[in-house]
């Protein structure tokens, strides 16, 4: 690339002294790059004309690719340019439950209304079969929800633990009543399995602690889990945000477990080379805050419903 600069330098200047000065140089290493890259090339390159150095229909030649490979040289060169949200026009794609994506995407809208106008947000729903190579090939930038079988290629932060809680038809059986372990194992239950998991974290969870459940209907989306649980009065266990969410929109109740399972975790997971791009951390930063201030206003609602007598 010193050879390819000396070059660019002698026809900007036509003198191999003021190349010389301009890539703070010698004379003699300039007329030493000369002399290889004559060799190089099996031509004089430039030849004298009076006081200045002429190009030769070869180095004529050679000058555009000369100056498209040093403007690359100067990009590779230059340190990352930074994420002006206020300017940016690009989107982005989110992959997350719809209950998530109800509570959150428009939080996260808002952001961008507000400080990235022209930039675009697009939520989708995806097989997990296809999720990892929509994120390897940046199609979807990132993913939130348990993901608990998440490849370990996959950047992954966690967003927040909580607790599993029982949705009820606010007119069922099971209405202002805490449900017992009995009630549980016999009674009858929808069960979520999204899209994106490649398994049910909660049924997983239940057969690790030896809880048996008679799920007699299975759905991918929380919002047919809650007006199945109206219509059928079922049980359905869910995640504590999506629980409260759902109840301020359907006739349900929240009911605690009436036994100890532990809590769920849910993350947020992206490709490698992602990991350092400004405007997809800008991008991350607004969905954690989002999700996060979605499960404290859970655990708040949480802490203020009485106990049941």
């Amino acid at each position: 690339m010193n050879l390819v600069a000396t070059l660019q330098a002698i026809l900007d200047t036509g003198n191999a002294s003021r190349a010389a000065v301009a890539l703070g140089v010698t004379q003699p290493a300039i007329s030493q790059n000369l002399r290889k890259l004559r060799e190089h090339f099996g031509d004089k390159l430039f030849v004298r004309s009076g006081n200045q150095l002429q190009p030769t229909p070869r180095m004529l030649a050679l000058q555009p690719v000369i100056a498209r490979l040093l403007r690359d040289l100067d990009m590779l060169s230059r340190p990352p340019e930074g994420f002006d949200p206020y300017t940016a026009d690009q989107e982005f794609v989110i992959c997350m439950s719809e209950v998530a994506e109800f509570a959150v995407l428009p939080c996260v809208a808002a952001e961008f209304a507000k400080h990235a106008p022209r930039c675009r947000i697009r939520g989708i729903r995806v097989h997990h079969s296809r999720l990892l190579a929509m994120l390897e090939q940046g199609e979807v930038d990132l993913a939130a929800g348990s993901l608990a079988d998440a490849a370990p290629s996959l950047r992954q932060q966690r967003l927040a633990e909580h607790h599993m809680v029982c949705m009820v038809s606010a007119q069922g059986r099971w209405a202002n009543t805490p449900l017992t372990l009995q009630d549980y194992v016999d009674g009858r239950h929808v069960a979520v399995h999204r899209l994106v998991d490649s398994t049910d974290p909660i049924s997983e969870r239940l057969r690790v602690t030896g809880i048996q459940r008679n799920a007699v209907v299975t759905v991918s989306s929380d919002f047919v889990a809650a007006q199945t649980v109206v219509k059928t009065d079922a049980i359905c266990t869910v995640g504590e945000p999506a629980g409260q969410q759902l109840a301020a929109l359907f006739p349900v109740q929240i009911q605690a477990l009436p036994f100890e399972v532990g809590t769920l975790t849910t993350r947020m997971i992206w490709h490698e080379r992602f990991q350092g791009d400004a405007s997809h951390i800008w991008l991350r930063k607004l969905v954690e805050v989002a999700y996060r201030n979605w499960t404290q206003a859970a655990e708040a609602a949480r802490s203020r419903k009485p106990k049941p007598r």
